[in-house]
């Protein structure tokens, strides 16, 4: 009888470990997300809902960047220049511009997506990557939440360019030419033509509106020339980022791209009565090339 029971004990026991293995829950499978970081900044207070509206700006064809002003004062310059580019439904926008603190990496970015007035810019994901991987660029969200040379511009994006994928990159004052350069080597493919480059920088700081004038002159020179050397020996009262300007430019110039002023002024003409020390803005359009 002993025997017996003995024999029947393991398959008793394998009997309830199935029944066990059965009734027990299947874990948990958390799907992979592509996206470092899940983030959404309200890029609202940058830029006041009734501000946003302007006429559109006629772009030649085929436009492969521009510049843009960041001052709040000029922000319709702004609107009409991205209103104009709606024109051609770019799907990316790689927005650059300076880092006006001194915090965080030299060049910073993030996967952070952006609300503005219901409307939303999400991160092209495979733009940052191209960066971050690399190590040209390192993610700190913290400093967009504040940095107005990109913040001021989501609202514009989501107002006139609905459905395209952003970019936002900003580099501080005393990053490397050529590793600026790089950076934008590795973001912007210009045969590409569903994304455009949009620069936010703007000028002349610290003058009077006579002496911002004269030194718009002389921007204006360096940059029909595409002079990246002489872009990189000026100070705050002609450029507020020398560096990404001077980078902009040799890539421009490397792509065989034209060139084109579309407005010019400073904030005493913008508001229209004389305030001290104005700073400078240009709308600015480059295009064609290969």
């Amino acid at each position: 009888m002993r025997k017996r029971i003995k024999r029947f004990v393991p398959i008793i026991l394998v009997f309830l470990c199935a029944c066990s293995a059965a009734e027990a829950p299947a874990p948990t499978v958390t799907a992979p997300t592509t996206v470092p970081y899940s983030k959404i900044i309200d890029a609202g207070h940058f830029a006041p809902r009734d501000e946003l509206e302007a006429p559109a700006v006629s772009l030649p064809p085929d436009v492969k960047a521009v510049i843009v002003p960041h001052g709040g004062e000029a922000i319709r310059m702004a609107a009409g220049i991205i209103g104009g580019l709606a024109e051609s439904s770019p799907k990316t926008v790689i927005l650059v511009g300076p880092n006006h603190t001194t915090n965080g990496p030299k060049i910073a970015t993030t996967y952070a997506a952006f609300s503005a007035y219901g409307g939303m810019v999400l991160p092209r994901e495979d733009k940052l990557r191209a960066l971050t991987g690399r190590g040209l660029a390192r993610v700190d969200d913290a400093l967009f939440e504040t940095e107005h040379s990109v913040g001021i511009h989501m609202p514009l994006l989501a107002r006139y360019l609905p459905g395209a994928a952003a970019a936002p990159v900003i580099f501080q004052k005393n990053v490397p030419f050529n590793t600026a350069k790089r950076a934008l080597d590795a973001l912007y493919d210009l045969s590409d033509p569903d994304t455009v480059l949009v620069a936010s920088i703007d000028f002349s700081h610290g003058l009077s509106s006579r002496e911002e004038q004269l030194r718009r002159v002389k921007m204006l020179e360096c940059i029909r020339a595409y002079d990246a050397a002489g872009v990189l020996a000026l100070d705050a009262t002609y450029v507020d980022a020398p560096v990404l300007l001077a980078a902009l430019l040799q890539l421009m110039k490397d792509n065989g791209c034209a060139m084109e002023l579309v407005a010019g002024a400073n904030s005493s003409e913008l508001l229209g009565r004389e305030v001290p020390a104005p700073t400078g803005y240009m709308t600015i359009v480059f295009y064609g090339g290969g």
